[in-house]
């Protein structure tokens, strides 16, 4: 047996097992439905039943409420006890009980115990109990419960079955015996309590499972037919897998000599590409791809990917001439290949392939890679950036050693904040020192404040004098929350002065920025300090210091509700010496924009949706901070 026949027989023993199975399966949960609802139908039936008896009970007892005799009583049983045959008689229970209608059966005249569940039954008829309600008894016989024509389906069994010790009250009579050959199937059980809350009968029924109820002959017609169709499929495989061998000879053959003009292709030292009709890529071999980089692809336009840039020694080139020559043309010398790579010096020509009508079917292109120029050049470009950007650091040692008078002249500005406080701070201190009753642990707060104040400034002093040095500036992870806290806390005194609301809005998340914090927190001082001079004296003054996270930076809005900034003063804001105060120096905003600078950041100005300027600083989020962003 070849393995195609092998794995065809044991699919189709395994389609035919998995569909067999499913069909079985499901015809027997169609008849386990039908047991099912035939099982709901007669225990809807009873439980109707088991109410009527309970009507009956309640409409003798609100009778004998209303004053009605016993002999009216027993005509109304009569005429009841012929539409419910399974009351088989009532009594009316006083001293001792009275019958108001029988049917022959010998009902006790004496007070009976209820079960756990309120019915009381005959002393000698264990399938014979009472409803009781008041002084009224009505008797009910369960084998009357179930009549000939609930019993429509032989196959089924069904039982009443009394809760407390399990005896069966009444079943059914007549059920097909089981065949031998039928019980090794499963059996179909359903087991409920009845609806009557007085009665509280289990009805029990089950269903033996038998072979007749499932479509064998179908599941033996269904496996023939697959078992046809699957040797019609193997000999249809084997004819296609005959005339594949003969093809694949074909195709090894050549194969083979393709596989010769591939290596002699490839063997070539200069770039080879092979395009179509419309210049899309065909064939390569591996100098081209290493020539033309990343951006080279299999199938793409190669007009798209080959990019020529002029040189100064460049002969006269017209690239859409080139592309489309129905002769062979070579490139004129000077020409620069851009590549992702870089640029480089070629060579090469384009030639057009002739198809079998004497069209062109494509082009050839071929290109050499001038190394030893090329090194040149490269080595020349390299020196030459070099030179470039060591004479940028001097050039900007230089400007910044140039503008240090500007920046000392500043310095007073920059130093007002701290100096202020101290003055504050010193004067609160002397004031409660003259009190006889004084605090001395505010003293001692004043005095700490004070001594804080005083490092600031030679903070700042230190910062500025880094400004003038070559080496970059020392930067660490700072808490941009923590540093507007630390502004809010410098300038609630000046803003309440002035009459402005400072509102602070720190970020929900933690915002971790690298930079210097003494830096970070006087270009903040310093905004928040020009937006209260310019909101002072307005209606609604206010200033906002924001912070939040946008994307992979933070960033830090000071808004104000002044009267905003001119056009003409908004161009020139960054520069030194520009400002709109009467006693500005215009040196704040210029240092602070270049301490911004100095930490990877930015600084800018906006108008304000309602009116009053905005200042954005921008620093990106230290790794740490993003990756936990």
């Amino acid at each position: 047996m070849t393995p195609l026949r092998r794995v065809a027989l044991l699919a189709w023993i395994l389609v035919t097992v998995l569909v067999g199975l499913a069909w079985l399966v499901a015809s027997a949960r169609n008849v386990q439905a039908r047991f099912e609802t035939g099982a709901r139908i007669l225990h809807r039936v009873l439980s109707q039943r088991s109410e009527q008896q309970e009507a009956v009970l309640a409409s003798l007892t609100a009778l004998t409420r209303a004053g009605v005799s016993d002999e009216a009583l027993h005509q109304y049983v009569g005429a009841m006890r012929a539409q419910y045959p399974q009351i088989v008689g009532v009594q009316r229970c006083r001293a001792g009980c009275m019958d108001l209608g029988s049917s022959g059966a010998a009902l006790p005249g004496d007070a009976l115990s209820p079960d756990r569940t309120g019915l009381r039954w005959h002393p000698t008829s264990p399938t014979l109990y009472a409803l009781s309600q008041g002084d009224m008894r009505v008797w009910v016989a369960a084998p009357r419960l179930f009549r000939a024509e609930d019993f429509a389906d032989l196959t089924s069994g069904f039982q009443l079955v009394r809760p407390e010790d399990g005896t069966v009250l009444v079943g059914q009579a007549a059920w097909t015996p089981l065949p031998a050959t039928d019980r090794f199937l499963p059996v179909l059980r359903v087991n409920k309590v009845l609806g009557s809350t007085a009665q509280p009968f289990v009805f029990v029924g089950e269903h033996p499972l038998r072979w007749a109820e499932l479509p064998l002959a179908g599941v033996a017609l269904l496996a023939l037919l697959l078992g046809l169709g699957t040797v019609l499929l193997v000999r249809l495989v084997e004819g296609r897998e005959r005339a594949r061998a003969a093809a694949r000879m074909a195709e090894q053959a050549l194969q083979a000599e393709r596989s010769r003009a591939r290596h002699a292709f490839h063997a070539v030292n200069e770039a080879l590409v092979v395009t179509d009709a419309q210049h899309r890529v065909r064939l390569a071999n591996p100098a081209a791809y290493a020539l033309l980089g990343n951006a080279f692809l299999e199938g793409g336009d190669l007009r798209e990917m080959v990019h020529f840039r002029a040189t100064l020694d460049q002969e006269p080139f017209d690239p859409d001439a080139f592309w489309g020559q129905a002769a062979p043309v070579k490139l004129p010398q000077g020409v620069t290949l851009v590549t992702d790579g870089g640029a480089r010096l070629v060579e090469g020509a384009l030639a057009p392939v002739q198809g079998e009508d004497g069209q062109a079917a494509g082009w050839v292109l071929v290109l050499r890679d001038v190394g030893p120029l090329r090194a040149r050049v490269v080595t020349a470009l390299e020196a030459s950036e070099r030179r470039v950007r060591e004479h940028e650091q001097a050039l900007a040692h230089v400007t910044r050693l140039s503008t240090l008078g500007e920046m000392s002249t500043g310095l007073a500005h920059e130093l007002n904040q701290p100096l202020t406080a101290i003055v504050s701070y010193g004067q609160a201190a002397l004031r409660m020192l003259a009190d006889p009753e004084r605090d001395e642990a505010r003293v001692r707060r004043s005095v700490e404040a004070t001594v804080t104040q005083a490092k600031r400034a030679a903070s700042i002093i230190t910062h500025l004098r880094t400004l003038v040095k070559r080496a970059p500036t020392q930067t660490r992870p700072v808490d941009v929350n923590q540093v507007l806290e630390n502004v809010a806390a410098l300038t609630a005194h000046e803003a309440g002065r002035a009459g402005v609301v400072l509102a602070v809005h720190p970020s929900t998340r933690l915002l971790i920025v690298q930079g210097d914090p003494v830096q970070l927190e006087q270009v903040l001082l310093n905004l928040v300090h020009n937006a209260v001079e310019a909101t002072r004296g307005h209606t609604g003054a206010e200033v906002q210091l924001v912070a939040r996270q946008q994307q992979e930076a933070a960033r830090v809005e000071v808004r104000d509700t002044g009267p905003g900034l001119a056009p003409e003063v908004r161009q020139r804001l960054f520069t030194p010496f520009t400002t709109t105060k009467p006693e500005g120096l215009g040196l704040g905003l210029s240092l602070s924009h270049t301490l911004v600078q100095g930490m990877g950041g930015d600084l800018r100005e906006e108008s304000g949706p309602g009116g009053g300027a905005v200042f954005t600083v921008t620093l990106p989020l230290a790794v740490e901070a993003s990756a936990h962003a």
